[in-house]
């Protein structure tokens, strides 16, 4: 037998399933993790930032809009480089050398990693560019499709440390 449920009621009976769900299975911060060569072949652990914030960019060679922002995160490299590093990941299958003559053109000196077109877990790629915040607890608090300035990033900084500082 089938029971029919109001709008309404069906709309309550979804409300208390999510918020039961909810309860058991709390929400918890992602805390990505990526151990990946650098432009010499060293690794590069993001967990070796722990303790400050960090940059972590998306990018290749052939996009557009990835090389229009390259400038602006070396700037906020240069002028933020006490408060938060910067890690480019490098998203496609090219030889290191050639990514190397690439960010040597550019005058890029904030790490370059590279993850040879395969996704990263903890990073739910949809785009290039693609930038992604980790907080100085390891933990993923936001994520931007599309370019960033160092004005942009600053600002973003500045929000999240201060709603911080307010708890």
């Amino acid at each position: 037998m089938l029971v029919q449920c109001s709008p309404r009621g069906f709309a309550l009976r979804a409300v208390l399933m999510l918020v039961s769900l909810a309860i058991i299975h709390p929400a918890s911060a992602r805390k990505p993790d990526f151990t990946l060569p650098d432009l010499q072949d060293r690794p590069v652990r993001l967990a070796d930032f722990h303790g400050q914030w960090v940059v972590v960019n998306f990018w290749a060679t052939w996009c557009a809009p990835c090389l229009e922002e390259m400038p602006e995160l070396q700037a906020f490299h240069d002028a933020q480089g006490e408060r938060a590093a910067v890690v480019g990941v490098n998203f496609e299958s090219r030889s290191p050398a050639e990514i190397r003559d690439f960010v040597e053109r550019l005058a890029i000196t904030f790490p370059i990693v590279l993850s040879g077109g395969q996704p990263v877990p903890g990073f739910d790629l949809r785009g290039l560019p693609t930038t992604f915040l980790i907080s100085p607890a390891g933990e993923l608090v936001d994520t931007h499709l599309g370019t960033v300035n160092a004005a942009m990033l600053v600002e973003r900084l500045d929000e999240l440390e201060a709603a911080d500082a307010g708890r």
